[in-house]
């Protein structure tokens, strides 16, 4: 049943409801995927999860949809140079969204305005790749915090990047993009995950503004059947290799548009039992106003200034939805540190009956409660003994 308490106000409201796994000698690692854009390993080389020769679990995609199996995308040459610059901006830019009136942030706004609209252009550009870049990083800090017994899987999957788009989107790269979810979403099962999260969700309108840059002179109708067609064969992907896949809980994000879900239209606009859409809420528990919305997502978690590392090790506060849904892959694992013997559909049902309400009646996940449920249930149905 749904614990009905209201959320108090405070800044230690998300603290108060968090617990810490500590280390158990002899007790199985749990498994998550870090199903996103890659993962700076140099960061978590003691939590990495290995195959039987000792190397580390990882897969990869390119842009262009093509096997590459590096924990993080090949960039040119010229971004490595500007490493430390670039991680600068995304935290200033931390600052500026959420509404922090740091030296940082006023000194990133004197600089745009400063620029001319093509060198504005330009420094966009090369900041959306490297946040893209940086964002698997992280949520895979995020999705460990506090667990000592959790190890990441990485599944690498990148977008386009530049305007005109890189790669402009085509039938081809449907086929690619569906091909390449299918085999990732297998690898990270075999792969022993027990919990796999997706801070993405493959937006019928992303698509659509690719085409709209990449292929001016296609007729509109024919755009909007490509992105559609895209999205719903990313879906039935999606549907059918977690319907597979029972034990597993994955984890989404509802992304960040501010709309329902069913007009914003992502690839993961779907129900299943071993499958929870995450939205996102601030630091007390109200609701964000860009969340995406509706039947589909059934839990909310802090996504306002989550703290987790850049690649290198600089921190950062990001927010959003992608920030939000490892605050709850966090919970599950721990979750699953005290009983994993529960399934995908009984770890999300769990999360779910353990949250309680907010004022306008978003689930908030309660992970100490969540935690202290499966404690309480092992105890009084231990694990049979030989």
């Amino acid at each position: 049943m749904l614990h009905n308490s209201k959320v108090e106000d405070g800044s230690d409201f998300w603290s108060s409801r968090d617990v810490d796994i500590p280390p158990r000698s002899g007790a199985p690692a749990i498994r998550v995927a870090i199903w996103d854009s890659g993962v700076d390993t140099a960061l978590f080389s003691e939590r990495l999860a290995v195959d039987l020769d000792g190397r580390p679990l990882v897969r990869g995609y390119d842009s262009f949809k093509r096997r590459q199996d590096t924990p993080m995308a090949v960039l040119p040459a010229s971004y490595a140079a500007r490493h430390e610059e670039l991680n600068s901006i995304l935290m200033a830019f931390d600052d500026i969204d959420g509404g922090v009136d740091s030296p940082a942030a006023k000194a990133l706004t004197e600089r745009i305005e400063s620029l001319s609209p093509s060198e504005r252009d330009q420094l966009t550009m090369e900041v959306g790749r490297w946040s893209g870049y940086a964002h698997g990083t992280a949520v895979a800090d995020i999705a460990l915090a506090g667990h000592s017994r959790a190890e990441i899987i990485v599944a690498r999957m990148e977008w386009w990047h530049g305007s005109p788009p890189v790669p402009p989107w085509s039938h081809e790269l449907a086929r690619r993009e569906a091909d390449s979810i299918r085999d990732l979403l297998g690898f990270v099962v075999e792969s022993g995950a027990r919990v796999v999260n997706m801070s993405w969700g493959r937006f019928e309108g992303s698509y659509l503004t690719n085409l709209e840059q990449s292929a001016p002179d296609m007729p509109l109708a024919e755009r909007q059947a490509l992105a559609r067609e895209t999205v719903e064969m990313i879906r039935l992907e999606l549907r059918e290799g977690m319907a597979a896949a029972p034990k597993v809980l994955f984890v989404g994000a509802a992304g960040n548009d501010g709309k329902r879900m069913l007009e914003a239209n992502p690839a993961t606009r779907f129900s299943l039992p071993n499958f929870l859409l995450v939205g996102a809420v601030d630091r007390t528990g109200s609701v964000a106003d860009y969340t995406n919305t509706g039947p589909e997502v059934t839990l909310y978690a802090n996504g306002e200034r989550v703290p987790a590392r850049l690649p290198g090790g600089l921190p950062s506060f990001a927010s959003g939805t992608s920030m939000a849904a490892p605050n709850v892959s966090n919970a599950a694992a721990k979750v699953l540190a005290t009983d994993a013997r529960l399934s995908g559909a009984e770890l999300r049902a769990l999360l779910e009956e353990t949250a309680d309400t907010n004022s306008t009646g978003q689930r908030l996940l309660h992970t100490a409660r969540a935690v202290e449920v499966a404690q309480a249930a092992t105890y009084s149905n231990p694990e049979p003994t030989d």
